[in-house]
């Protein structure tokens, strides 16, 4: 389908699927323009220290080393006593810069772990797809913001430069120690411009590569309308499910007929069954319910299992109204449902004692 007919904003299952997959917005300039903001700041401080401890290892190799004779002795002392000074600087500058990658990354993407990105992809080997992809509207995009960064931070580590040649030509008459002094304070201002420069690319690369994420995962009204259909279900499988459900149910009930004491009936409209065990209950309760057709088979169930029928048209339409199955009757009903069963029993009473007699 067109890539112009994706207008719909990606939906959640979308994004979640995508991310699933290490599809998510990153820009690796951002990582790129905080090591070198972190490492500038790092090396101002702890870089110092280093330089000033490799500068004392330089003075003292080139004034201690001819004069000593070369032992496995000498070279252990040396490089406990003397190179393992470095190493506490080193260290810290190293971790600095691999916690600033790790904190950007995460920053970005969020705790991301993407297997799929783990499982080898022999087609972005081939060569041929790799020049599609170089030649392709994303490719000659990457192409020209690499230019254009290249370009501007050229021209921003050029003009440093170009300010300060008389400086860096001036170095080499003076000490060492002031000269190693001056460049390094060279150094630093030129890292802190160039990374300045390359922080905020880096931002508006992180709104681009938001964007161009975002439209890669848009979906057309057709897609956005199959994803609902599969979260929600088919709407006749649904409501092939529903009438089973009701089927089940209304088995259920039915099943509940024969142990009810009376079937209140409009008289053919509505049916109630209703069962009441004055031990077990605080009130009657309605076992079954229905209109029409269902009434009809409620009273077949009753009769068919010597279940009183008692025709009461304003008792059956306010149960059938107002109380659910399986619910006690409320008391506003008690004086016309106790009519009702008094009137059940009596007939009952009667049967026994004709049973009795026979």
């Amino acid at each position: 389908m067109a890539t112009d007919d994706r207008t719909e904003d990606p939906t959640g299952k979308r994004t979640g699927e995508a991310r699933n997959k290490g599809q998510v917005a990153k820009s690796v300039e951002l990582n790129t323009a905080m090591a070198l903001l972190v490492g500038g700041w790092l090396l101002s401080g702890y870089g110092a220290l280093l330089v000033e401890k490799l500068a004392y290892l330089m003075t003292y190799a080139l004034t201690h080393l001819p004069k000593t004779m070369p032992s496995n002795a000498f070279l252990i002392n040396f490089i406990i006593t003397d190179l393992l000074l470095i190493l506490p600087y080193y260290g810290l500058i190293i971790l600095g810069l691999l916690a600033t990658g790790v904190s950007i990354t995460v920053l970005q993407t969020g705790f991301l772990w993407a297997q799929d990105r783990l499982k080898m992809d022999f087609s972005r080997m081939n060569p041929i797809n790799g020049f599609k992809r170089l030649l392709s509207f994303n490719g000659v995009v990457e192409i020209l913001k690499a230019l254009l960064k290249m370009s501007i931070v050229g021209w921003v580590a050029y003009s440093f430069l170009r300010d300060n040649i008389n400086v860096l030509l001036g170095l080499g008459q003076i000490g060492f120690f002031a000269a190693l002094q001056v460049w390094m304070g060279l150094v630093f201002a030129l890292i802190s411009r160039v990374a300045m420069t390359y922080f905020l690319l880096a931002v508006l690369d992180y709104a681009y590569q938001r964007w161009q994420h975002k439209k890669s995962l848009k979906m057309t009204k057709d897609e956005v309308k199959q994803e609902h259909k599969q979260q929600e279900g088919d709407p006749l499988i649904k409501s092939a499910i529903r009438a089973k459900q009701r089927r089940l149910a209304m088995m259920r009930m039915m099943q509940k007929v024969p142990r009810a004491d009376v079937v209140i009936t409009n008289p053919t409209h509505l049916a109630i069954a209703i069962q009441y065990k004055p031990d077990a209950m605080r009130s009657p309760m309605v076992l079954a319910k229905g209109a029409y057709r269902v009434a009809e088979r409620i009273v077949e169930i009753a009769r068919e299992n010597n279940v009183p029928v008692v025709q009461n048209i304003p008792l059956a339409r306010a149960l059938y109204k107002n109380v659910e199955i399986d619910q006690e009757i409320p008391p506003e009903m008690y004086i016309a449902m106790a009519e009702v069963l008094a009137y059940v029993y009596r007939i009952k009473d009667k049967v026994y004692r004709i049973k009795d007699k026979v």
